[in-house]
């Protein structure tokens, strides 16, 4: 993977953990899931063309998302 597509993804992914931090907050946990999911689907459709083959753009998107996560709590 080229570094620009890396930061292309990272940048999504920033984009879209903003956005569910800010969707989750003071949501019961119950609802957390579908608002999780339906943000990753928005965002998916944004990278569609930037992966590689390897694996699907929501896969990548999550695994940019939590590794953004684990960045930020450092």
């Amino acid at each position: 993977m080229t570094p620009q597509t890396e930061n292309a993804l990272r940048a999504v992914a920033r984009k879209c953990r903003t956005e569910i931090l800010t969707a989750i907050d003071g949501k019961p946990k119950s609802e957390h899931d579908r608002i999780i999911t339906t943000l990753l689907d928005k965002h998916a459709k944004t990278i569609i063309c930037l992966p590689p083959n390897t694996f699907r753009p929501k896969a990548w998107l999550v695994h940019y998302v939590r590794q953004i996560e684990k960045e930020a709590r450092q």
